[in-house]
């Protein structure tokens, strides 16, 4: 995989919503696992600091009736707690010296607390209660610290394994948990992203197919969702696409009605210029000005003309007229046609074709409109002083044939506008007049013989389009 697409990948909604999920499980379950040992912490040790402030006050009685503490071994060894549980008693002296102590179970060492030298100066343990850690069974003690009646230190300590083992079964429960909620999260997490992205995929994939084939007036079919809002941006959509959808219909059909309906007008106009302009009392002021009548009438009705016929060809209904043909007397009559176009413009004209005649199958007509055009966009569009060069490359089934110039080019942004109808770019705007209508021509002609037409520019570094043609057309309608 690419980094692009990775990084698509990694940019889709898809994963955040996965991450999301994961990072809200993660940071939740690690926050009730913490906080479930506090708990247990707290509890645990709570009760053992209860039992330990009992068993205190007991032998604190004992004691200040009978100082001997010879029985306090027997005392520890009749209380029935559980064998995991430590318990110790042990009586400090005035000077702090260990004088009895007794811990059950026997076997647990803590000899440190049987023995104490204490330093010159070392107060005696404070009352109240502290806390030990056994580093080597890893448990906390809770001790307890009181002060008998002759001036002696009692202190009690209790551990009970009770909190290692609920920590270690929350810890069991715990990872059981993380598994079955990982795969409820993951289960609801595809259900989630099922339900979301379904219609922004069917939204996005409707929006692309438009964009890509330019067919804004088919509309986008209805996109339905379970979700309320995704369901109404659905069908909203939808609404934006149809209106969007009729009112490009309404304005074409506007632009072939008028361009229809306005032929015979500009004929008769045209006629009358004619006329008039034979007319011998006509003064030369006069004749000059119906002469660029007839001229603007011309080039209205050959773009109205071109209008009507690339209606026609878009509509799927026009039959090619498909015969073979010479190629190259096609480009040669092109070249001879535009010749004074480009001297009067100081401009370098020429084509290099192979010696042998190239012969294909296809409607001569238009082809030969479809390249005239680009040799005519070409010329309009290179300075004064500038080139344009026609190759031709002859294939085993195609001919591949390609206009190039050295003028202005076509900015990036407009190069995938520049094949609709009436578009025209800003600077050819303003270096040209025209109807934008030249390369939506070609595009539909050469699309109808089964080709390619292909765009290579720059601006300001010229322009080359690449034309590749069948030697038999498919499909042979337009």
């Amino acid at each position: 995989m690419s980094s692009g697409r990775l990084n698509k990948k990694f940019r889709s909604f898809a994963f955040y919503l996965a991450v999301g999920y994961l990072t809200v499980y993660v940071v939740s379950t690690g926050a009730l696992f913490f906080l479930n040992r506090h708990f247990i912490t707290k509890t645990v040790r709570k009760f053992d600091r209860q039992d330990a402030f009992a068993e205190s006050e007991e032998l604190k009685d004992i004691l200040n009736q009978n100082a001997n503490g010879n029985w306090l071994a027997e005392e520890v060894s009749i209380e029935r707690y559980p064998p995991s549980t430590i318990f110790f008693v042990r009586v400090l002296s005035t000077n702090g010296l260990v004088e009895y102590s007794a811990i059950r179970p026997v076997g647990v060492d803590l000899h440190e607390w049987r023995i104490r030298t204490p330093k010159a100066g070392e107060p005696l343990p404070s009352v109240g209660w502290s806390e030990l850690y056994l580093k080597p069974i890893r448990r906390h003690m809770q001790i307890f610290t009181s002060l008998l009646n002759d001036g002696r230190t009692l202190q009690v300590g209790k551990s009970s394994f009770l909190e290692v083992d609920q920590k270690s079964m929350s810890a069991r429960y715990l990872l059981l948990s993380m598994a079955l909620s990982t795969l409820l999260s993951f289960a609801s997490g595809v259900i989630m992203m099922l339900l979301t992205l379904r219609p922004i995929n069917r939204i996005t994939a409707s929006m692309t197919q438009i964009i890509e084939s330019s067919a804004f007036e088919k509309g986008a079919s209805p996109v339905e969702s379970s979700i309320a809002e995704l369901d109404t941006l659905g069908r909203l959509f939808t609404v934006m696409t149809e209106k969007y959808a009729n009112l490009i219909k309404a304005m074409r059909e506007t632009m072939d009605n008028v361009a229809h309906d306005f032929r015979t007008p500009l004929a008769r106009i045209r006629g009358a210029a004619e006329l008039a302009l034979h007319d011998d009392a006509a003064s030369p002021g006069l004749a000059e000005t119906l002469a660029d009548i007839i001229e603007d009438c011309d080039r209205v009705q050959l773009q109205l003309q071109n209008l009507m016929d690339t209606r026609e060809m878009e509509s799927g209904f026009v039959k090619l007229n498909v015969q073979p043909f010479s190629l190259t007397q096609v480009v040669d009559e092109i070249i001879d046609l535009y010749l004074v176009l480009a001297e009067e413009k100081q401009q370098t004209l020429k084509a290099d074709f192979p010696t042998d005649d190239i012969v294909i199958e296809g409607d001569r007509q238009r082809i030969a409109r479809a390249f005239a055009n680009l040799v005519d966009n070409a010329l309009k569009y290179t300075p004064k002083g500038g080139c344009v060069d026609v190759t031709c490359k002859a294939q085993t089934d195609a001919v591949v044939i390609r206009v190039s110039d050295n003028g202005i080019g076509i900015p990036a942004e407009e190069q995938n506008l520049i094949w609709q109808r009436l578009f025209r770019g800003r600077q050819a705007r303003e270096t040209e007049k025209g109807l934008g209508l030249g390369l939506n021509i070609v595009q539909v002609i050469i699309a109808a013989h089964g080709g390619s037409v292909i765009l290579e520019s720059a601006t300001g570094k010229g322009t080359t389009f690449t034309v590749t043609l069948p030697r038999t057309p498919k499909p042979p309608l337009a």
